[in-house]
């Protein structure tokens, strides 16, 4: 009963410390604090989440707790071992979740907030972006078509030079022939990826990081589905796959892979990821144009209605109705 008296002491007195005292206290300052550390918390947690650093948060999670009953129940043996783990901790959450750090510290450097530039397209480059668009979708279609396997990538804001020295720098103008020149077979750049950088060809025939998660069921996709979902988890970057055996078009975005993309929705994908919010408002622009011209087309259906109408009205004041004439019939009989 002493023991069961001393542990219930000791967690009556953590709670008042920890929880109770700092409730009653807490003012405005405090509750905004707390909803950012909330805030900062659940994004740690679904970055975390769908990573395999996922799985050893949840292993430091545990040895926090730990640590915590150690400081509770003041057990000498394990606030000792907590003490040497917590005094090198630092050093390998940096060894351990260094690819996490790096991503989530290039995720925040991509940020629209401080980059607000890279939403937009001025409108003198929103022709050419266009244009690239047209003809990466001409191509992409034929390829579909002749189920030659491609993998285009759109390099954004995180720049790909470690993947692109490896391979074969062009520097040339985005067509449908050259794209498809590219990835023919019996082209000696048709392996690996190509790299369009600034809307222009950068680079051919580059290698690309696979994907190493395993909640993606790739199925019977190959290396290129594998290879465009890795570029995309450790950049900004937008990849078109065609595939080899089926013909299927694709599009991976941060970590994420679309399958059977038609034509239409792969313009408007590309032009999103090109030209941002310049297209949005040209596409919205257009919208309600065609919005207008539907209703304009609509008055004017309406506007000839009444005068048919009209005309079935007239027709039907000349022809006599079926009352009047058992009337007439009858006035006769009568004289």
């Amino acid at each position: 009963m002493e023991f069961l008296q001393n542990v219930w002491n000791c967690i009556y007195g953590f709670v008042r410390q920890y929880v109770v005292e700092p409730t009653v206290q807490m003012g405005i300052r405090d509750a905004i604090d707390i909803l950012i550390l909330a805030f900062v918390l659940f994004r740690l947690y679904r970055f975390f989440y769908m990573r395999r650093a996922g799985r050893v948060a949840i292993g430091l999670i545990a040895i926090s707790f730990l640590s915590i009953l150690a400081i509770v129940f003041n057990l000498a043996a394990l606030s000792f071992l907590v003490r040497l783990f917590a005094s090198v901790a630092f050093f390998c959450a940096i060894v351990i979740f260094q690819p996490e750090i790096r991503d989530a510290l290039e995720h925040i450097g991509n940020l629209t907030v401080l980059n607000p530039r890279s939403n937009t397209l001025p409108k003198k480059k929103l022709e050419l972006a266009n244009e690239v668009a047209d003809e990466t979708v001409e191509a992409v279609v034929s390829m579909a078509k002749n189920r030659t396997g491609a993998l285009i990538v759109f390099e954004g804001l995180t720049k790909l030079g470690d993947f692109t020295a490896a391979g074969c720098i062009l520097d040339a103008r985005v067509s449908a022939k050259m794209l498809q020149n590219v990835f023919y077979n019996g082209s000696p750049l048709h392996d690996g990826a190509l790299v369009i950088r600034d809307m222009r060809i950068y680079a051919a025939n580059c290698v690309l990081p696979s994907s190493v998660r395993k909640d993606l069921n790739f199925g019977l996709m190959g290396m290129r589905h594998r290879a465009a979902v890795g570029v995309t988890e450790v950049s900004d970057a937008l990849v078109v796959v065609v595939s080899e055996q089926t013909g299927i078009v694709s599009v991976a975005q941060n970590g994420k892979l679309t399958r059977d993309v038609d034509e239409k929705t792969l313009k408007d994908i590309l032009m999103t990821y090109m030209a941002g919010n310049a297209y949005l408002r040209y596409k919205k622009a257009n919208m309600r144009k065609d919005y207008l011209e539907m209703l304009e087309n609509i008055g004017r259906t309406d506007s000839k209605a009444p005068t048919d109408e009209q005309e079935d009205c007239t027709d039907a004041q000349e022809v006599p109705s079926l009352n009047d004439q058992v009337e007439s019939q009858n006035q006769q009989k009568e004289e």
